[in-house]
């Protein structure tokens, strides 16, 4: 099966109408970061984030934990802990990080907290990486 990204990822497709459109970028501590403000239409209870969002949040730090390392990777296994609510209009920070590398498998970790540090989900996770990414220079991140 060949992976191909046609900018339609729910999570990070900027071609995608209704996805998350979600940002990542390495921080100074080689974890995988993005802000996220939750809109109403993906909430669960009454201004409560639907814990599928919050399950897709937390999956996609992983994987661009490594996206930003230069592989390309599927989820194997991932366990989650929800913490407190995530709020609705409420900016979070997600943070994906690679806790074991292997050849192709990989252990990693992310987690959600809110604006006053609050961790709200976690989750751990394993991976196995498809491919190598073409790195493109002079561009921000690499071409997927």
């Amino acid at each position: 099966m060949d992976f191909v990204d046609d900018g339609k990822c729910f999570a990070c497709g900027r071609k995608n109408p209704i996805g998350l459109k979600l940002e990542f970028r390495m921080d100074g501590e080689g974890r995988a970061v993005a802000t996220f403000v939750p809109r109403e239409e993906f909430q669960g209870f009454s201004g409560v984030l639907h814990g599928g969002i919050v399950c897709a949040l937390l999956d996609e730090a992983m994987a661009w934990a490594l996206i930003l390392r230069g592989k390309l990777a599927v989820t194997v296994t991932m366990a989650v802990r929800f913490r407190k609510p995530v709020r609705i209009g409420a900016e979070v920070r997600v943070t994906g990080e690679v806790v074991r590398s292997g050849s192709k498998r990989y252990a990693l970790r992310s987690e959600i907290r809110d604006g006053a540090g609050e961790l709200a989900a976690e989750a751990e996770g394993t991976f196995l990486v498809v491919s190598e990414i073409e790195q493109n220079p002079g561009a921000p991140g690499p071409a997927l």
